[in-house]
């Protein structure tokens, strides 16, 4: 380790060449209310984290909490969390920088909380330290470089020298160890930081770890050595960490091994596990005639919020069939062959009256089936945003439609049927889209029919000219819906609808 360094002085990092806006103004904001943070680990990269191709870890000084998290808020940040990972003294807040087109996201420490990802078992109280030792020298304020070093190799024998993770990773056919990332870390801390300053800090501020087991755990990083080697100074470690751990070494690694094969298993049915709003998530609408662009529109908000957030897809319009229907549609099919294969067979008029029954009422049937599907996956949908996803749904039923996701039996029989299974099967359609409530944003991809009809060609022009002729000639202006003209480019649209979609969340 060299010496080149005064003591106390910052890492010289590369300075970003082009940082968000959002990142910008999260910087000055908080130097203006004079709150205590630095970007605590990553410093090799800051460059990275500013432009956001990586997350900004921050550690904030715990009295300051209220005041950046009031910052977090006014810029529009959102916080989200995973269902059942949550650790005290860890906050995820998601930002979204509009010139940029890019989500930010502020990984927030109020207490350095180390270990396993799986359970982040161990706390270092060395947080004042940390924030005593920071300095703005660009951007964003950075911890001395001993400090961070120390810190830096805390965590990773804390992550790598546990038996259970190298089992785990010669199970999988490969050594436990820092990332090709977390090894350029370690070489840029390590060329940078002053040999006789890191023990002063250890001693000072880390005296249950200690010069010696500190001596131990860097020369494992730096030469890595025996497995038994690797595993007895991990396990040391750990024992001098109890007093700051949230559960003992035997209940921590029990949740290790168990949350290894839960992840795994979770991943393997459903994906890796997304974060979901603190705050509650939201149904996204979208409404738009044939051509509208409305599935360009859908698969960007996906692409962009996918990646971070636990999102859901629903198509409203064709709603996924459910067994009742399969069943009900499959009887009334069987039905009908077998009162037309009658009607064929015997030409008595009650024969003939009965298929014309048959062909009059099922189609009004499968109308009901239909409104039924929507609202169970409205029902669905809903449960799932009360619980912090975020739903995005194609075609949203809306009360001034006529034609589209709309009741559709009651016009259908204007100049039909008048009876009582008529009127009830009206008034079982119609409760069912009651039960559909607005969402908490409504979009509405405004396109001249003209337009779509070019775009659609596909399917038979006048049936996108007069399902795009609805949506084109209603007055939205005094509907809860905003209105996109989706003539545009579909960037222009994507990048419309994402500030949308943000400004309605935050």
């Amino acid at each position: 380790m060299s010496g080149a360094l005064a003591a106390g002085e910052p890492l010289p990092v590369p300075q970003p060449d082009q940082p968000l806006q959002l990142i910008g103004s999260l910087s000055r904001l908080l130097e203006e209310a004079g709150v205590r943070y630095c970007h605590w680990k990553s410093n090799a990269a800051i460059d990275r984290s500013t432009s956001g191709d990586n997350d900004l870890d921050l550690l904030v000084g715990r009295s300051d909490l209220s005041s950046f998290t009031e910052i977090l808020s006014r810029l529009g940040f959102l916080r989200a969390h995973k269902p059942g990972l949550a650790i005290p003294g860890i906050e995820s807040f998601y930002g979204y920088d509009t010139n940029a087109d890019r989500l930010v996201h502020v990984h927030a420490h109020y207490q350095l909380v180390l270990g396993d990802d799986r359970t982040k078992n161990y706390r270092l109280p060395i947080e004042d330290a940390y924030l005593d030792s920071a300095t703005r020298t660009g951007l964003l304020a950075l911890p001395s470089a001993e400090v961070e070093y120390v810190v830096f190799v805390i965590r990773m024998i804390l992550k790598y020298c546990t038996w259970d993770e190298m089992a785990w990773c010669a199970a999988r056919g490969r050594r436990a160890g820092p990332s090709p990332t977390e090894r350029g870390e370690h070489e840029y801390l390590a060329a940078r930081v002053d040999e006789e300053r890191t023990i002063v800090v250890v001693e000072k501020h880390l005296p249950f770890v200690g010069a010696k087991l500190f001596a131990d755990c860097a020369a494992v990083l730096t030469s890595g050595g025996s497995t038994r080697r690797r595993i007895r100074t991990g396990r040391m470690l750990e024992e001098s960490l109890q007093p700051h751990a949230r559960y003992s070494r035997r209940r921590d690694r029990a949740l290790r091994i168990w949350r290894r094969f839960a992840l795994a298993a979770h991943r393997r049915m459903r994906g890796s596990q997304k974060n979901r709003l603190a705050g509650g998530g939201a149904m996204v609408g979208i409404m738009g005639g044939d051509g509208s662009g409305k599935s360009t529109a859908l698969a960007a908000l996906g692409d962009w919020l996918g990646p971070e957030f636990d999102v859901r897809l629903v198509h409203l319009g064709k709603p996924r069939w459910s067994a009742r229907t399969f069943a009900v549609r499959a009887g009334l099919k069987g039905v009908a062959r077998g009162v037309d294969a009658l009607a064929r067979l015997d030409r008595v008029t009650p024969a003939r009256r009965l298929a014309s029954h048959v062909e009059t009422y099922r189609p009004l049937l499968w109308l009901v089936c239909t409104a039924r599907d929507r609202h169970n996956a409205y029902r669905s949908a809903r449960r799932f945003a009360s619980d912090g996803g975020l739903v995005l749904c194609d075609r949203y039923p809306h009360p001034w439609l006529r034609s589209m996701e709309a009741p559709l039996i009651a016009s259908r029989t204007a100049d039909g049927p008048d009876n009582r299974l008529v009127r009830a099967m009206i008034g079982v359609e119609q409760r069912y889209h009651r039960s559909i409530a607005p969402p908490e944003l409504l979009v509405v991809l405004r396109v001249d029919p003209e337009i779509a009809v070019q775009r659609k060609t596909e399917e038979s022009p006048d049936s996108v000219r007069a399902r795009g002729a609805e949506v084109w000639n209603i007055d939205w202006r005094d509907s809860r819906a905003h209105v996109i003209d989706a003539s545009q480019p579909e960037e222009a649209v994507a990048r419309e609808l994402k500030a949308l979609v943000w400004s309605a969340l935050a």
